[in-house]
């Protein structure tokens, strides 16, 4: 199963990705080229929802880190929602919990953004 990902702004325009899927080999590109996409519109504030992604490898967390990289890049913020247990799990043993901020609901990322 590939990637699929959504992008959503909201009224403080804060740009929400939304991949569901597998985000691995395959399906980090899918995430790149939506945040890449994002970024071209000045510096982005971003919330990557990820609650749909069933499953992340180190590939897919290159693409995040490589997200990281970009937005902040261009002055932005990049913020996690809603990772499941094995993302979490992840994330922590990579101690890239340490580097990106992550929060239980999109709403709760989206406060005081």
């Amino acid at each position: 199963m590939s990637l699929d990902v959504q992008t959503r702004q909201t009224e403080a325009g804060v740009t929400v990705v939304v991949p569901s899927g597998r985000l691995d080999v395959a399906g980090a590109p899918a995430l790149k080229e939506a945040i890449g996409d994002a970024v071209k519109n000045g510096p982005p504030r971003l919330v990557i929802d990820l609650e749909g992604v069933s499953f992340v490898d180190s590939t897919g967390l290159g693409s995040v880190i490589a997200a990281l990289k970009l937005v902040r890049g261009s002055r932005g913020d990049l913020r996690l929602a809603a990772p499941n247990q094995q993302v979490r799990v992840v994330l922590e043993l990579t101690t890239l919990d340490r580097v990106f901020a992550y929060y239980p609901t999109v709403e709760d990322a989206l406060t005081d953004f």
